[in-house]
């Protein structure tokens, strides 16, 4: 029984040893995450396209190595993604932050810029030239200047300032990358003043002296055989109603037909606004914007250092 118990004993001590060997082994690993290994992995990430994870990936840089110099690119990188995803709120929380932490810094200029752009791409051209036009008064400087100069040429167009277009387009310097795309749309945005518009007012009066003129003014073909016939069949039994001295009958029919007949003056100039609009983005997505985010997306930063946890 002693044997026993003392074998039992010495399995329990080497069970335990075997066990603290163990633990000590795993406990002196270490997981090294290297600053540049870090950044060079969230950059991996949006040059894929996976901007979500990108974002995930350079908040957690930001967090392990928040004296790092490329922590300013980081965040201005996590915009970009946001911008690239299309979440255009998320994207300027980011570079408003940038502007208001540190105006001087490097990186508040293309901030300020990329506020205007996310606008710009939401289709709020007010919005947009808001900030371009702040940019060109904080920042006038060199890349930056010629960007902004070319984006408002494109905003200009976006609210059919066709002049104004032109004359931003011509300021951008022969230096500027974007100078030769600029030069052909300072002179293919004036003919934005000669495009085949038609006048809603005009198409108006049609439609009141003959129901579906005006939408034959518009090419607006089918539009305009339904609101002849419907309008005339309604102003013929109208007439025969009365004729007939069904005037009762004759009024519920004059009530609907001026209905459809104010409805007929309404739609054959609201298809001439749809028209205007037609052409005009025609003509826009004829011309090339040569403008990319990556000329503001510099990826150049410092050399890092790397961080050692131990467990």
């Amino acid at each position: 029984m002693k044997n026993t118990g003392i074998r039992r004993l010495c399995l329990v001590v080497a069970g335990l040893g075997i066990l603290l060997a163990w633990g000590s082994t795993a406990l002196s690993e270490e997981l090294i995450i290297h600053s540049d290994q870090q950044f060079a992995f969230a950059e991996s990430c949006m040059d894929k396209g996976d901007y979500d994870r990108a974002i995930d990936e350079f908040e957690r840089f930001i967090y392990f190595f928040p004296r790092d110099r490329r922590v300013p690119l980081a965040r201005h990188l996590i915009g970009i993604c946001y911008m690239k995803d299309g979440r255009y709120r998320e994207a300027r929380k980011v570079f408003l932050r940038t502007v208001g932490d540190d105006p001087e810094g490097p990186f508040a200029g293309k901030a300020l810029f990329l506020i205007g752009e996310s606008y710009y791409e939401q289709g709020a051209p007010e919005e947009a030239s808001y900030y371009f036009g702040q940019v060109l008064d904080r920042y006038p400087t060199g890349r930056l200047e010629n960007a902004a100069r070319y984006r408002l040429g494109w905003t200009r167009m976006q609210e059919n300032r066709w002049q104004e277009a032109s004359d931003q387009f011509s300021k951008v310097a022969r230096t500027s990358t974007l100078y030769d795309s600029a030069r052909v749309l300072s002179t293919e945005s004036l003919k934005g003043e000669e495009l085949p518009y038609k006048d809603p007012v005009s198409a108006g009066i049609m439609a009141g002296i003959i129901p579906g003129l005006g939408h034959v003014y518009v090419s607006r073909y089918k539009d305009a055989l339904v609101a002849f016939l419907l309008n005339g069949l309604f102003i013929w039994a109208t007439i025969e109603s009365f004729n007939q001295d069904h005037n009762v009958l004759g009024g519920i029919l004059a009530f609907f037909e001026a209905g459809w007949y104010a409805g007929n003056i309404y739609s054959a100039v609201n298809v001439t606004h749809k028209w205007n609009r037609k052409v005009r983005d025609g003509f826009r997505k004829g011309l090339i914007d040569r403008f990319d985010l990556h000329l503001l997306a510099s990826k150049r930063g410092p050399e890092g250092v790397a961080l050692s946890f131990r467990f």
